[in-house]
């Protein structure tokens, strides 16, 4: 697959996770709303407390995924030789994405990893060409292709 097409899966796949989280932050909005005090006010105050720290947690996952497309907006689609950020990287251990960290993605029947330039396996494979082997966890990686 060209590199093109693998990153509008990615893109695809952050905007789904988007969305679901938003229409989550929606309905956690209504359930605040239609709470109402009760005479046990301390179970009232607390149960508010969790659900305004729910609506915390998903506006910090909405963030970080718009800025995680932001990220992923900004990647140039041009070929290089080296891996560096936005590379689309085959190994004998699989295909990585190196830009942006989203987990692991199964593509047409094959695995890919989206993983951060600056994490440890980014940082042994930045500037890596094709041809080139490395070694991490005992394991040896040789770079098929890059893109």
């Amino acid at each position: 697959m060209k590199k093109t097409e693998i990153i509008s899966i990615i893109r695809q796949h952050l905007e789904t996770q988007l969305f679901d989280y938003v229409e989550e932050l929606n309905s956690t909005n209504e359930e605040i709303g239609k709470e109402t005090k009760s005479s046990a006010g301390d179970k009232f105050e607390t149960s508010r407390e969790m659900m305004n720290q729910e609506v915390s947690r998903i506006e910090e996952r909405i963030a970080y995924l718009k800025r995680q497309l932001n990220s992923l907006n900004q990647i140039s689609t041009n070929t290089v030789e080296a891996i560096t950020n936005g590379s689309l990287v085959l190994t004998n251990h699989g295909l990585f994405f190196f830009g942006i960290a989203f987990g692991k993605l199964s593509i047409e029947d094959n695995p890919l990893l989206g993983l951060s330039l600056n994490s440890p396996l980014g940082q042994l494979m930045k500037d890596k060409k094709t041809g080139e082997e490395l070694t991490f966890m005992n394991r040896n990686y040789k770079i098929k292709s890059i893109q």
